[in-house]
């Protein structure tokens, strides 16, 4: 790269392999009487920053014009990217291309840093760690661009850069403890509500735990999804963009094209943006020796897929992040799913439909039948009673910085509550109802029911069996009186669907040796085996952080698709004509840093 490797950039880059093998905490940590390793000596006496060190405006402005977006896009992105000035990325109802947007600028940035609150920060100076997920080379890459360009104003202030395994990454941010992070977003309904509400919300996903967010912004989010004028409506979404701009609780990076690399043995691949398996959906590919292509055709009925992260869990209450949905969707099904590249139409699974939407101005209905003759692989048949056992549960436990308030919102017009008392358990209770084979879900307002269709789509509306769940797991017994038992657990392995499954869908799990590889063999009583065969016997998932050792694997065919870096790209063009690849595909992904304005302690 040409400017990642700088003065700063080699000092960066040698403590974060220092660092990440172990040896010492980046910028020393422990001092001033902080146990927080990420922010030095935890005061702002040039050795540090103290746990409200982005709880200022000047500040997160000035580190927003440091970083050198074009670069970006050119290194990290291959020149696959745009950038977007908020969360409404394009292609979303509500997107404004003319919303405003950051550039490079180091006068602008140098004039913020140094008329921040703290006073002059040029001069005062600080250092702290930038963390990234081992094995994302692309952020690797804006680690190192922001680093830069902040040293490049004073080399007083240091950012030192320290990749971190993807399960603890996730812990470390959910816990507040990281003075900043980087992380990307996909659709889970592909509108700007999805966007700004763990974004900007102040109970949103990303907003709570960077503790921004207020409720004037609350009530715009609010106001803007139920909105029934368009023109209004968009109004208030380029309000947000705009006081998302003003404020700068992150720096937005680029919105990708995305690009799939597979061996030249398997076909089937298409896109949809709202899926969360890289891969694509499996059960639509197949794999058979093409002689054509010269790399090896290995593992025959088998499809090996190599990845930097592992799953943090296959309970669907859980998950919230593609790792784990991805293995969870081989397990699990829902009531409907995407129907090919469409993020508008649907197919049944579970269902017998794809839901039937009747409203009188007051009461908005979406009826499911279900699918009673399918069943999960121990046997039992699916009833209506676990479709509602299954959603009520993700709310029930309430996981902190879960997917819950997808079914909270369009169910009450709130991003959640305390389930555990009686009249709140009531309402969730009555907002679900089964009447004989048919789950009535009572929305809050007629506008959800296109959106509620795709929410229910994802790994987090998986359908689990209710009596094994209860009688063999010891979960949730769907009372309200059990509900204080499960509520929001600590952390992942706390849940009784951690390791364990018990789905409808095509595969089953053999083995989850964790930090190394998942392994699924083929539910051979699949249910829709007759219209779609399941097309391989086993799916196995490495995590392999390294990309010289993943692009090896699949150019030697011991894999069928790999996680290719942007950054990386062109290393696969001497490759193509061996490949099935897929270029320019348009994602409605970003990845954007967060700035914690109140760092915990550990």
């Amino acid at each position: 790269m040409s400017k990642s490797f700088s003065k700063i950039g080699w000092i960066v880059l040698t403590v974060a392999l220092v660092a990440g093998l172990g040896i010492l905490p980046a910028c020393g940590g422990g001092g001033g009487g902080t146990t927080n390793p990420y922010i030095g000596s935890g005061l702002l006496d040039g050795n540090g920053i103290p746990l409200g060190f982005f709880n200022d405006t000047a500040t997160r402005v000035g580190f927003s014009w440091a970083f050198d977006y074009d670069t970006y896009i050119h290194e990290a992105l291959s020149d696959q990217g745009e950038c977007v000035g908020s969360p409404i990325v394009k292609g979303l109802y509500g997107y404004c291309a003319s919303s405003p947007k950051y550039s490079y600028c180091l006068t602008k940035a140098q004039y913020y840093l140094e008329h921040s609150g703290w006073g002059n920060l040029s001069d005062i100076g600080f250092k702290f760690t930038l963390a990234y997920n081992a094995g994302n080379l692309v952020r690797k890459t804006a680690c190192e661009l922001l680093a830069e360009g902040i040293s490049l104003i004073s080399e007083n202030m240091q950012v030192a850069i320290l990749p971190i395994a993807w399960p603890t990454y996730l812990d470390r941010m959910e816990a507040s403890i990281l003075p900043m992070w980087q992380i990307g977003w996909l659709p889970d309904y592909p509108h700007a509500d999805d966007y700004v509400v763990p974004f900007m919300a102040s109970e949103g996903d990303f907003a709570h735990l960077q503790h921004y967010g207020n409720s004037t912004i609350d009530d715009l989010i609010t106001s803007a999804f139920l909105e029934l004028d368009p023109a209004t409506q968009l109004a208030k979404y380029a309000q947000l963009a705009q006081i998302y701009h003003d404020d700068a609780p992150g720096i937005m990076g680029a919105q990708p094209l995305a690009r799939r690399y597979f061996t030249g043995h398997i076909s089937g691949f298409y896109y949809n943006p709202c899926e969360t398996s890289y891969p694509g959906r499996l059960l639509d590919m197949s794999k058979s020796n093409n002689g054509s292509c010269t790399i090896p055709y290995k593992n025959a009925g088998t499809f090996v897929y190599e990845t930097i992260g592992d799953a943090r869990t296959l309970d669907p209450c859980w998950a919230y992040d593609t790792a784990s949905s991805q293995q969870i969707q081989m397990i699990y099904e829902p009531l409907l799913y995407y129907d090919g590249t469409s993020t508008t139409d649907f197919i049944p699974l579970l269902a017998t439909d794809t839901g039937t939407f009747t409203t009188n101005g007051t009461a908005h209905n979406l009826t499911f039948t279900v699918n009673t003759e399918i069943q999960f692989t121990n046997g039992d048949n699916v009833t209506a009673e676990d479709v509602k056992y299954s959603i009520m549960r993700v709310m029930a436990i309430r996981r902190s910085a879960g997917p819950s308030w997808m079914f909270f919102q369009p169910l009450f017009a709130s991003w959640g509550f305390d389930t555990r008392t009686p009249g709140n358990f009531t309402r969730i209770d009555d907002a679900i109802e089964v009447v004989g084979n048919d789950v009535v879900f009572h929305l809050y307002s007629a506008g959800w029911a296109l959106p509620f269709r795709q929410i229910l789509t994802q790994s987090w509306a998986s359908i689990v069996d209710k009596d094994w769940c209860i009688n063999t797991r010891g979960d949730w017994n769907g009372t309200q009186e059990d509900v204080a038992r499960v509520y929001r657990p600590a952390t992942a392995d706390l849940t009784k669907l951690y390791d364990v499954s018990m789905g409808t869908g095509p595969w089953k799990l053999n083995t989850w040796a964790k930090g190394n590889y998942i392994s699924m063999d083929e539910n051979t009583n699949y249910w829709n085996k007759v219209a779609t065969p399941v097309p391989f016997a086993n799916v196995i998932t490495y995590v392999v952080e390294s990309w010289p050792t993943r692009k090896a694997a699949l150019v030697a065919g011991d894999a069928d698709i790999v996680d290719v870096p942007a950054t990386n790209y062109a290393d696969m063009d001497s490759y193509l004509g061996n490949l099935n690849y897929y270029f320019n595909l348009p994602s409605m992904s970003i990845d954007a840093f967060f700035f914690n304005l109140a760092i915990v302690e550990p």
